[in-house]
């Protein structure tokens, strides 16, 4: 009987013993290993934005601007016209203007052989010319019919240019005037068209020509045949005067012999 008790008493304590350690593990926090750190937690990072606004002047530089499109000369009759086309006959053909130099028939415009530098410039109303030349011809043609082509420009063209000093030396220039024609590629007789350029042949220009001075050696010029005219005079003309003389009393003295 007291062995029962004596272990019925060590039950007792035993189980009171495991109540308390229960109720003093469930008081405290359970330990962390020494094996195992515990890594700081990272502090939030504050992430600044900026926001950067142009100016309206810097966003006008700064913009990519759109390509222009190629401006269209305006000033040029000839541009934005087509190359080939038939119109009716209520349309004239166009007519060129002269700007440089300007006709004058009375007073053509003068230039020199071998120097100078004929600078030619024309229009015509764009109303009227309704097709591009393909190319334009500028010539001159002298008294005996003899061309000489001065330029073959474009047919958008508004001016040529003629240096005197470079003429082939196989075709001399001559003195005198000459006819400037300008035509198109149909040739100076082509048959006037409605809306083409009309062949134009009024502007008339002078060429002139300046020569070294070189001194008379033929027998129509001595300018020492006069020298001791006087004398010349008084020998060659006094033996006349006294033969006439002579011949003049001898034909009275006969005249009087023949009436006695």
């Amino acid at each position: 009987m007291h062995i029962y008790s004596v272990y019925i008493l060590s039950l007792l304590l035993l189980l009171t013993d495991a109540h308390i350690k229960r109720a003093d593990e469930i008081a405290s926090p359970p330990s962390t290993p020494q094996s195992i750190q515990t890594l700081p937690e990272p502090s939030p990072t504050v992430i600044a934005t900026a926001v950067v606004t142009n100016s309206p002047s810097e966003m006008s530089m700064n913009d990519t601007k759109p390509a222009q499109p190629t401006p269209v000369d305006n000033d040029n009759p000839f541009v934005g016209k087509p190359t080939y086309a038939s119109f009716s006959n209520d349309i004239p053909p166009a007519y060129l203007t002269w700007k440089k130099p300007i006709p004058n028939q009375t007073f053509p415009p003068l230039y020199k052989i071998g120097v100078s530098n004929i600078s030619f410039e024309w229009t015509v109303d764009p109303a009227v010319l309704k097709v591009q030349p393909a190319n334009i011809t500028v010539a001159l043609a002298n008294p005996q019919k003899q061309t000489f082509t001065a330029a073959i420009v474009a047919g958008t063209a508004t001016s040529a240019h003629w240096d005197l000093a470079h003429v082939h030396p196989a075709s001399p220039l001559m003195v005198g005037y000459y006819t400037v024609w300008v035509y198109d590629q149909r040739g100076p007789k082509a048959f006037p068209s409605p809306g083409w350029l009309m062949p134009d042949s009024r502007l008339v220009v002078a060429m002139y020509s300046t020569e070294a001075y070189v001194g008379r050696t033929d027998s129509m010029f001595c300018p020492t045949c006069f020298l001791g005219t006087g004398q010349s005079f008084h020998e060659s003309v006094v033996p006349f005067m006294i033969a006439f003389c002579i011949a003049l009393v001898t034909s009275g003295v006969m005249l009087v012999s023949i009436l006695n």
